[in-house]
């Protein structure tokens, strides 16, 4: 029998070295599930890997804007810091600059409007947070209380934060209130933690350091990102990895789903613009340190049913910032893309909603997008 010749046999490794790369390749654009210790593990490559037959596609057609229609050399707004929607679709807004929330019907009528300067019984020094329960109830963080509030304004009980230094909270349908906060020794330590109806602390639910570095400050600093689903499932992830974290309404790990991401370079231009932003203040200016890049994700918002939206660092065509979509299974479904002065506030019965500082006249705004899944 005569030999096979050279040629042929690298023909056949080569074959063989291409097949298994394609095999690899293509299962790298697939989403991975496993089981770990009873915990679902999600791994999502780094493009949108629907599921078969699935939507592939987030179409947003806006049809709300608020904030637009003010009287002539009027804004209605002066300033933004949070927002909220509950279970009928009101729209409701928290004003730092005027001291006041405005609760608007989902058709953008102006329903209510409450809030006043002062240290009693619900007024308000410097309201900086809100979360709004689907119920209808307006929970507002001031400078060292939550105050929660009735649709029409009244002042249903306060409960004072003096002791738990939370920047963010979220509220679920028991009662459970879940918020964050650094805790500073020889080292910097961002806590997601679980408080009890009175503000008691029951749980850590999440420890990460910041490294200290002396005389040097990052201009991304950690945060914690968290949402409570409508049947109280804790999802919440840093953006210092690209992971997000479910629990279940007892604290206890239910998935982890990761993604993996298009590191962004920081840019010799985005270091400039950076700066500019700490122009009033040239002593921290000069001792912010740049990473090479940006960090995985900027934040997330969450739906009732779990699905979730994650701001990336990344840019479409037109320089707009690309998000994420993930369905209830965790799987990364579709990428859209948003102006970059559009933040997400909610998601909820298929409407998206967005908050603007300024638009091109200056004018803080909300708007609302309706939702097409294709």
């Amino acid at each position: 029998m005569k030999s096979r010749s050279p040629w042929f046999a690298w023909l056949a490794a080569a074959s063989f070295i291409f097949g298994f790369a394609l095999h690899n390749a293509l299962a790298r654009q697939k989403t991975e599930f496993k089981t770990e210790n009873g915990v679902v593990i999600v791994s999502n490559p780094k493009k949108p890997a629907p599921k078969p037959g699935g939507p592939s596609q987030l179409l947003l057609k806006e049809d709300l804007v608020i904030g637009r229609e003010a009287p002539a050399g009027e804004y209605l707004f002066a300033q933004l810091r949070a927002a909220g929607v509950d279970a009928r679709e009101s729209i409701w807004t928290l004003d730092p600059k005027d001291l006041k929330v405005r609760v608007f019907d989902k058709m953008g009528k102006l329903i209510s409007t409450f809030g006043r300067k002062g240290q009693g019984p619900g007024e308000w020094e410097s309201p900086n947070r809100m979360t709004i329960l689907p119920e209808g109830t307006g929970v507002i963080l001031d400078a060292n209380k939550i105050t929660f509030y009735s649709l029409e304004g009244k002042c249903v009980k306060e409960i004072s934060t003096a002791k738990t230094n939370m920047t963010r909270f979220k509220i679920d349908s028991k009662g459970t209130i879940y918020g964050d906060r650094m805790d500073f020794g020889e080292r910097i330590m961002y806590r997601l933690v679980k408080f009890d109806q009175s503000l008691t602390p029951v749980a850590t639910l999440a420890d990460i350091e910041e490294p200290i570095k002396p005389g040097a400050y990052s201009p991304f600093p950690i945060f914690i990102f968290f949402h409570v689903t409508g049947d109280d499932r804790l999802i919440w992830m840093s953006n210092a990895t690209y992971a997000f974290h479910v629990l279940s309404p007892a604290g206890n790990p239910l998935k982890t789903i990761t993604k993996d991401y298009e590191a962004v370079r920081i840019t010799a231009e985005d270091r400039k613009t950076i700066l500019e932003g700490f122009k009033d203040n040239p002593s921290y200016q000069k001792m912010i340190v740049f990473p090479a890049v940006y960090p995985p994700a900027y934040y997330f918002v969450g739906d009732e049913e779990g699905r979730l939206f994650a701001q990336t660092y990344e840019k479409d065509d037109k320089g707009w910032l690309l998000f994420d979509a993930f369905d209830t299974d965790g799987r990364c479904v579709a990428r859209f893309s948003l102006p970059k002065e559009e933040s997400i506030f909610a998601v909820r019965k298929n409407k998206l909603y967005v908050m603007i500082q300024e638009d091109a006249e200056g004018r803080p705004l909300v708007k609302r997008y309706a939702m097409e899944w294709k």
